[in-house]
């Protein structure tokens, strides 16, 4: 059995180079003729160019192609939605934004499943955003007009 990592013996007609392996050898070159260009381009200058510009399209879209558009009442739910959550301590105001939060997320959500629209998710957003922005909404109104009718009724210096 031979070791199969040993050195084995240079046989004629191979040169090796500086780090053991054979040099490549390259077959005879021929001269050839510069290859024939297919297609001409315009001259547009002292050089040619190989590119001539974009080509327009022979097509359009495919028949029966919709565009998908997105319902922009569940994009407005959804920005009217996270303002009403990030605002909720604003008395009258969130309980309004909130509101219209999940009736514009609501009717994006409606208008989503119709064809050619999409924003299911959008509106789903600004649904569960303008309904957790109602439940803290409702409860500082409860406590803004609990607070002027302590304030209002009490009589402090007056009495």
């Amino acid at each position: 059995m031979t070791d199969p990592y040993q050195q084995q013996p240079r046989q004629e007609g191979q040169y090796y180079g500086a780090d053991g392996y054979p040099t490549p050898q390259q077959p005879p070159q021929q001269p050839s003729a510069p290859l024939p260009v297919p297609y001409a381009a315009p001259y547009s200058g002292p050089y040619p160019t190989p590119y001539s510009g974009p080509q327009p399209m022979p097509y359009g879209p495919f028949p029966g192609y919709v565009p998908l558009r997105t319902s922009g009442m569940a994009i407005a739910g959804m920005i009217i939605g996270i303002l009403a959550l990030i605002t909720f301590w604003v008395p009258f105001w969130d309980v309004i934004a909130a509101f219209t939060a999940i009736g514009l997320s609501w009717a994006g959500m409606v208008q989503a499943q119709k064809p050619g629209y999409t924003g299911q998710g959008m509106g789903i957003a600004g649904l569960v955003c303008g309904i957790i922005a109602a439940i803290p909404a409702v409860i500082f109104l409860v406590l803004f007009f609990t607070a002027i009718a302590a304030t209002s009724t009490s009589c402090a210096f007056y009495c």
